[in-house]
């Protein structure tokens, strides 16, 4: 499972732990490969023994941009739990790399995934659990919202985004 950049506050980091503690068949099957963000902080470390997961389950890495590439090719699904995001790159990068995405349902993210994305609400840990294990348990349906996520992504560009951009301006 990879999680991708800062892990602080409203990034709900916490809730993905304790999401991933809720279930014993990921925990079983799969590890946490958190990218960017730094070390773990003593209280990312101390929620991990609090839960009882191995220290080994979780992996930190940081990287230049062709590690991130390989970790989104390589992951059984991006999960992305924040509370809140203004945009939130990483599942389009994700989706652009054939990556599965599982997501909050709050703030922009429904609108910047669509339905290229499972969703569950980061405030609910068995929801969130429940999501994972639902895209990660099945085949058919991490290869749908891949699928999806190809068509999807077609929709942004950094040429559309500088045109939009740009008609902001001229307004």
């Amino acid at each position: 499972l990879l999680y991708v950049g800062a892990r602080h506050g409203y990034k709900n980091f916490g809730a993905l732990l304790r999401a991933y503690s809720a279930s014993a068949q990921l925990k079983m099957e799969f590890s946490i490969v958190c990218f960017g963000g730094g070390k773990l902080a003593a209280r990312e470390v101390k929620i991990v023994a609090e839960l009882g997961l191995p220290s080994n389950c979780i992996t930190q890495l940081d990287g230049e941009d062709s590690t991130l590439s390989g970790l989104y090719a390589a992951a059984a699904a991006l999960v992305y739990p924040s509370l809140y995001e203004g945009f939130g790159i990483p599942p389009l990068e994700a989706m652009a790399l054939d990556c599965p995405v599982v997501c909050s349902n709050t703030s922009s993210m429904p609108e910047v995934v669509g339905n290229a994305a499972e969703f569950f609400d980061p405030t609910n840990i068995d929801d969130m659990r429940a999501a994972i294990e639902r895209v990660v348990l099945s085949s058919v349906h991490g290869a749908n919202l891949v699928s999806r996520g190809k068509e999807r992504v077609k929709q942004f560009s950094w040429e559309k985004c500088a045109q939009d951009t740009f008609s902001v301006y001229q307004k």
